[in-house]
């Protein structure tokens, strides 16, 4: 059929239809290709790819918060891995060039991560497509799937470089280093080595993100081969970071070859074992020292907790032979990575009492009974009594963390308990540090107690004693000093004695001729070496006058009562002087004086003569030996009564006004029955800044001589601040303030004065015995004192130096000294002379007889010796800042300190501050879970709920304050360590804050 047919019979009317058509089918099928067409755009969108974007245009832009977006650039750090509730999570940091942003990938993604090795390092091309978190301070970005992170790790060979140092030219390089390990640091990024190439020290960071699924054992001593990126630490110390554990080896010391104890030292930086007897253990500043003998030489030993750790104290004595493996340092002292005993020796328990100062090292074993258990922030603390006496055991908080809670569940008050470890002496009292968990063996039950009873004996039997224990008899005859020991004389026979001691001898309560018997070792028939002392007869002293101790006493113990006529403290110490004799309270005994006396008390002191630049002085080296005597006779009157009364009156009188009547002053007082004038020592007037004219006093005075005998503020009424100009003789005797620039300074005789100008008109300031002021022209002084005449014209008369202030002048610019000093870096101090400025980052604070503060610069670094005073507050400026530092390079110290860049000292939990932060300032807060007050400090365990951290606050900074259990503190220090117990001390008052 033909087209045109076909068409004509389709489309003509009235043909008939050829053929039904069914279209109910259409609609499954046009459903069906909707369902292919949302696959299909749902799988295209799918694979679409996030966009690229800087890290500079999303970072802290609130609009990108939760957007996924890709970021590609450089990893900037080493990937940090932490756990958390058993889950891991990893973050590193990308750099593309205008910006950084951190990276976080949380479990399970992590895990996977890590097991199958896919782990950017430093110095990798990365691409990641990330989801966004936008913080107020703070933007970083999640990882969402594995796939998502791309990355072409090209830092890596098989056969690496091998290289002895290392430059930060070398950045980004892929590298290898072989020597010996020096240092071991379990740091929060992995372990960090020191490793020793002959050369140079190299650091090696074993990244804790190789760490979680695999094991690796490597200690000091131990020669390593280790590859990896050179990575620059804060972006200047370079360090290899390992990024393959399969290429890294280890061979141990234990395989070391034995050298003999005298050659040792003639090898440094060997690795080596050596052999010997015990000889004694001590702890040294982090780490113990192990003293190694063949019988003729020495070796010391310088051994971590953990190596130590395996000398078992009951198996071992001084007969005991010990191999000890590790490098011997330059120092000649050898750093022990591996100890086994070779030949135990025989291990018995000592009876306490027979424990002596001598046997300071040894290891000792000893059995008792418990009498008390104190927590010392993390450690505990343990008293034990056998019966022969009772002796302190200490167990630092690494060793408690050995001992099972079984075990400590039995250290009970009352039960029994076998103790070993080493004999150490601590504030003057023997004491056992634990070393091991192996050394506390609780027993649950009392022990019978055991009886050693020392010989008692006189001067006479002393010969036939000697190098044994004793209780020496005899009459206490006097106590002298000396390099430190305190000697007392009994019966002729000199005995050595540590002041906590002595503290058992009060001589206002026993004096010469009292019957006294000493614990202690026997030196000769001249000397013993006592540890502790029991008066068992006292005899009271005759208190003597203060112009009745004569050069002739010198030695002897006395007691003196007298009036204080001036008290002052001498860098800690105390000076009293009652009458014209001077008494010397040391610092020791000056911290622990519940009373300390003012001029104008009445007091007995007791101690002992000695004699001070041809002249008699009492030294008291117990507290507890200065009182105070009440004054009889005074009776509360008024001022009317001074005209009829022979005894001392209590009065409470207005103070009027002041003049000087010499030797004293004279002070016109009244009350509402009338007014008088008496005179008062210049010792007794109060500083006029706090109280001056118009302050409510109370004073006893004697009317029979017209004299103020004490005198206390009960209300008091600053000195008013008034212009320079405003000062004129209608104030005379009152008591005025001033502030203003010192325009003339002169010096008359031992007096000093000011002509003092605030821009309303001068004044003179006249300062009597100030001579020894250091004031200059221009600078700015304040000062108090009452208006008196002189040549027709008002001046004011400073009755108290406290009551000058000295400031320095403002000025646009540097002044004429300041501009001349030179400015010099620290490599050229060591050839410095007179004042010089040093622009520097501070490092580092630490203590020892006094603050230092580590610094450096470009050309290196230093210890600076620094006064507290200085020191900014850490919670502006710690650690890390810079600092601009005037020196006196010929007195070596620190004149004075300015913050040039300021970096707050770190806000930390509790359970965060290590020792890897020693010497660093930080900021922490919790709550006082336990106090301990001891004769100069105050230590506080604090908890934020992190983890238990000790605060160790020294009275001197502490002042007044007092801590309770549950108060809650905030303290900014330097963190420092004792006996392995990491520790925070702040070095300002106002840095400890109770909430």
């Amino acid at each position: 059929m033909t087209e045109k047919k076909r068409e004509k019979k389709l489309y003509y009317h009235g043909l008939k239809e050829q053929k039904k058509l069914d279209v109910s089918r259409l609609k499954y099928i046009s459903i069906l290709l909707s369902v292919i067409g949302v696959a299909i755009l749902l799988v295209a969108a799918q694979s679409a790819q996030a966009p690229l974007v800087k890290v500079s245009d999303v970072y802290g832009n609130y609009m990108m918060n939760y957007a996924v977006v890709r970021v590609s650039g450089t990893v900037a750090s080493v990937p940090y891995v932490s756990q958390s509730g058993g889950k891991l999570s990893l973050t590193f940091t990308v750099d593309d060039g205008t910006g950084q942003i951190d990276v976080r990938v949380y479990s399970p993604l992590a895990d996977e991560m890590l097991k199958k090795g896919v782990i950017p390092f430093p110095g990798d091309n990365v691409t990641a497509e990330v989801q966004l978190r936008v913080r107020e301070t703070y933007t970083y970005s999640m990882l969402q799937y594995l796939d998502g992170l791309k990355f072409d790790s090209k830092l890596y060979s098989e056969n690496p470089q091998v290289v002895t140092s290392l430059t930060p030219d070398m950045a980004n390089t892929y590298v290898a280093v072989e020597g010996i390990v020096t240092e071991f640091l379990n740091v929060s990024s992995g372990y960090l080595l020191t490793v020793d190439t002959g050369d140079s020290e190299v650091a090696v960071l074993i990244p804790r993100v190789l760490l979680v699924f695999n094991d690796f054992n490597v200690k000091v001593g131990d020669t390593v081969y280790a590859p990896g990126i050179v990575y620059l630490y804060k972006g200047s110390s370079p360090e290899i970071v390992v990024r393959d554990l399969s290429q890294v080896s280890v061979k141990s010391i234990e395989n070391a070859p034995v050298v003999q104890i005298g050659e040792a030292h003639g090898y440094p930086g060997m690795a080596m074992s050596v052999e010997g007897s015990l000889a004694g253990v001590t702890y040294e500043s982090g780490r113990y020292v192990i003293t190694l003998t063949d019988g003729q030489n020495y070796l010391e030993v310088i051994a971590p907790r953990e190596v130590l750790a395996n000398l078992d104290p009951f198996r071992v004595s001084s007969e005991s032979v010990i191999k000890v493996a590790g490098k011997m340092g330059d120092d000649g002292r050898l750093v022990a990575a591996y100890l086994s005993i070779v030949k135990p020796g025989k291990a018995e328990f000592r009876p306490i009492g027979t424990l002596t100062s001598d046997m300071i090292g040894s290891i000792v074993a000893v059995k008792g009974n418990i009498e008390e258990v104190v927590r010392v922030g993390s450690n505990l603390k343990l008293v034990v009594d056998d019966g022969t006496g009772k002796i302190d055991v200490f167990i630092p908080s690494a060793t408690l963390a050995e001992i099972s809670n079984e075990t400590i569940d039995k250290l009970k008050d009352g039960l029994g308990v076998e103790v070993g470890g080493y004999l150490e002496e601590y504030r003057g009292a023997l004491e056992i540090v634990v070393y091991t968990g192996a050394g506390i063996r609780a027993l649950g039950e009392p022990v019978r107690p055991q009886t050693v009873e020392l010989p008692r004996v006189s001067a006479s039997q002393l010969a036939d004693y000697k190098g044994q224990p004793v209780e020496f008899a005899g009459s206490l005859e006097g106590v002298t000093y000396s390099d430190g020991t305190y000697y007392i004389t009994v019966d002729g026979v000199k005995v050595s004695l540590q002041r906590d001691a002595l503290l058992n001898l009060n001589p206002l309560e026993a004096g010469t001729g009292s019957q006294v018997v000493v614990r202690g070792t026997v030196v000769d028939e001249s000397l013993v070496k006592g540890e502790n002392i029991t008066v068992e007869v006292p005899v009271a002293p005759v208190p003597l006058k203060p112009d009745e101790v004569t050069t002739e006493m010198e030695g002897q113990l006395v007691a003196v009562v007298g009036k204080v006529t001036d008290v002052a403290n001498l860098s800690g110490n105390l000076k009293i002087t009652i009458g014209n004799l001077p008494v010397f309270v040391p610092r020791a005994a000056a911290n622990e004086l519940t009373y300390v006396p003012s001029a104008g008390d009445i007091v007995q002191v007791g101690g002992y003569v000695e004699i001070y630049r041809g002249e008699p002085e009492v030294v008291v080296f117990n507290p507890l030996a200065i009182e105070k005597l009440q004054q009889g006779g005074s009776v509360e009157g008024t001022v009317s009564d001074l005209k009829t009364a022979s005894e001392p009156l209590l009065l409470a009188v207005n103070w009027d006004s002041i003049a000087y009547q010499k030797p004293d002053y004279a002070l016109t007082v009244s009350d509402s029955t009338g007014s008088a004038t008496l005179l008062a020592e210049r010792s007794l007037l109060p500083n006029p800044l706090e109280a001056g004219t118009g302050s409510t006093l109370k004073v006893v005075a004697d009317p029979l001589s017209g004299r103020i005998t004490q005198l206390e503020v009960i209300k008091a009424k600053p000195s008013p601040l008034l212009g320079t100009g405003a000062v004129d003789l209608s104030m005379k005797g009152k008591t005025v303030a001033v502030k203003g620039t010192v325009s003339e300074v002169a010096t008359v005789g031992s007096n000093l004065k000011l002509k003092v100008d605030d821009g309303s008109g001068e004044v003179t300031v006249f300062i009597p015995g100030g001579a020894d002021l250091s004031v200059k022209e221009e600078q700015i002084v304040s000062a108090a004192g009452y208006v008196d005449e002189y040549n027709g014209e008002a001046e004011i008369v400073v009755y108290d130096l406290n009551a000058v202030i000295v400031e320095e002048a403002p000025s646009e610019g540097p002044s004429e000294e300041t501009s001349a000093t030179e400015e010099v870096k620290v490599a050229e101090l060591s050839s410095a002379t007179g004042v010089v400025n040093l622009t520097v980052v501070w490092d580092e604070l630490g203590y020892d007889n006094g603050y230092f503060m580590k610094v450096h610069d470009d050309s290196g670094s230093a210890e600076l010796p620094v006064q507290r005073e200085l020191l900014p507050d850490p919670r502006e400026a710690g650690t890390g800042s810079t600092l601009r530092i005037t020196y006196d390079a010929d007195a070596k110290k620190v004149v004075s300190i300015t913050v040039v860049e300021a970096v707050p000292a770190e806000e930390l939990k509790t359970g965060k501050v290590t020792l890897d932060l020693l010497g660093k300032t930080v900021v922490v807060e919790g709550t006082v879970k336990d106090v301990y007050v001891g004769s100069s400090f105050i230590k506080l365990t604090v908890d934020d709920g992190s983890g238990e951290l000790v605060v160790f606050i020294p009275k001197s900074v502490a002042g007044d304050m007092s801590f309770e259990k549950g108060q809650t503190v905030r303290v900014a220090g330097y963190v420092s360590e004792y006996k392995g117990t990491v520790e925070v001390i702040p070095y300002r008052t106002d840095c400890i804050e109770v909430r």
